[in-house]
């Protein structure tokens, strides 16, 4: 069997180990859609160093080939790429695994879709493993599973739950944001964790089933200080995340995406009037490959801070040119950027589409704060010398462009964008709470990189969930 530590040589089409018998103490993890291994990187962050030899990921099921490329780099075990649905219930009984952590597919509920829930293709993987719950001979004790905030309104988590208590399970559900934890990242998810009624759950009173739970569990992993590193976690500043403290409203029948979202409004206006609790949030500086804090406090002379500092700006400079927004991206979302400083304590959530286009996908970096309300959008970011990106510029070097009317030509200004480009693959996995040691093989394209991290979790979130669940009373 192998641990968590140790993962064996990648060997295809499967992720099977030899059973052993489970103990209270021993941790059997089964991977439902697992990605590029959050769940896993989750798991291993939740077990102290004196567990970790006691716990190992058994199996693990993805049907996504590049996801399935850089889970077997990162971990050495290919996943099983067969559909969960085709997988007979006696194969999850051979595993044996005492702990299931499952992602599914979140379009069949998210805000923006049209929100089958159970009669959408993508739900019925997931509904078919709690299906299978009843008919196994070696049941999990403990189970997570992520999704996408509106799956907490949803008939498919009720199905959930129910199968839950018919099973003798006991259950409590969360909706976490990663700003909760310190980082700097607005992505709400929900989520429900589960174990065997006669196994104690730790301050049981505070956190009933009765409700879903918007605040972290009551454990070690909860601190900002395991998710923010030095010296930023000595700058964290109170924020409400009220992605995650307001309550999303279902969708009624016959109301469209445009409806529902005024509707939900005018709700989180109520809500947020009433006070909430603050979680301390640090700045995206501290996430980002090239940071200019602590650079020049190293205690070398002048000379050598001027150094440093120079390879610094070097080094931001070549990534604003190696991920640079194009023009026609910032044109096509004028109005509806999401640009963030370094300095600003918090970006949104990364989708797949992330640098392939900026609206609705995602932040993208800019070097210095901008009205993007008062760009007309027809010229583009201004190059080295001060002229539009685009050859608009008038050759001046002062960023004025020139319009026709009639048959004068006037000269005129326009505010001009500063540099933006997108975070870089390596500061979305950061941001996402991955450990450094987290790399893609070089087969996998930087499009594909951001997909896989934007169907990706924020470990963040989901490892004090697993330390609260694994910590039986």
């Amino acid at each position: 069997m192998s641990t968590i530590d140790d993962p064996p040589a990648a060997k295809r089409g499967r992720t099977e180990s030899t059973p052993s018998t489970s103990t209270s103490t021993e941790v059997r993890a089964l991977e439902f859609y697992c990605g590029v291994g959050g769940l896993h990187y989750s798991l291993l962050r939740a077990r102290s160093n004196e567990r970790k030899q006691n716990t190992s990921v058994v199996g693990s099921f993805d049907i996504n080939p590049h996801a399935n490329d850089v889970y077997a780099h990162n971990f050495g075990t290919r996943p099983i790429a067969n559909s969960l649905s085709a997988i007979p219930s006696t194969r999850f009984d051979k595993l044996n695994a005492n702990l299931w952590l499952m992602s599914p597919p979140c379009q069949p509920f998210t805000r923006q879709g049209a929100q089958k829930d159970t009669t959408d293709g993508r739900s019925q993987s997931f509904l078919r493993l709690i299906d299978i719950l009843p008919e196994l001979k070696n049941k999990p004790s403990h189970l997570l599973v992520e999704n996408v905030v509106g799956f907490e309104v949803s008939d498919t988590r009720n199905a959930l739950l129910q199968v839950l208590r018919d099973n003798g399970f006991t259950y409590k559900e969360f909706i976490l944001s990663p700003r909760m934890f310190g980082v700097p990242y607005s992505r709400p998810r929900y989520f429900c964790i589960a174990k065997r009624k006669e196994l104690k759950w730790a301050m049981d009173e505070k956190f009933s089933s009765e409700i879903v739970h918007r605040e972290p569990p009551p454990c070690f992993l909860s601190d900002p200080k395991h998710w923010v590193k030095a010296p930023h976690i000595d700058d964290l500043e109170p924020t409400n995340p009220t992605e995650a403290t307001v309550a999303r409203l279902k969708r009624e029948e016959g109301q469209t995406a445009e409806e529902a979202a005024k509707v939900a409004k005018e709700h989180a206006k109520i809500n947020n009037a009433e006070p909430k609790k603050t979680y301390g949030v640090a700045t995206l500086e501290g996430f980002l490959e090239v940071s200019s804090i602590g650079k020049q406090s190293d205690g070398s002379d002048r000379c050598d801070r001027i150094d440093a500092q120079k390879n610094v700006e070097e080094s931001s400079s070549s990534l604003y040119s190696e991920y640079a927004v194009p023009v026609k991206e910032l044109q096509k979302a004028k109005l509806s950027v999401s640009a963030v400083l370094p300095s600003d304590r918090k970006c949104n959530c990364f989708t797949k589409s992330y640098g392939k286009f900026v609206k609705g996908t995602g932040s993208f970096l800019v070097e210095e704060e901008f009205d993007w309300r008062e760009w007309d959008g027809q010229v583009g970011v201004v190059d080295g010398s001060g002229d539009a990106a685009d050859g608009t510029g008038d050759g001046t070097g002062d960023g004025t462009t020139t319009s026709n009317t009639g048959d004068e030509t006037v000269p005129r200004t326009n505010p001009q964008p500063p540099r933006a480009r997108y975070f870089t693959p390596r500061e979305v996995a950061n941001i996402h709470s991955f450990p450094p040691d987290f790399t893609f093989p070089p087969n996998i394209t930087t499009n594909q990189q951001f997909a896989l991290l934007g169907n990706s979790l924020s470990v963040a979130c989901v490892a004090p969930l697993l330390e609260y669940l694994l910590n039986d009373q």
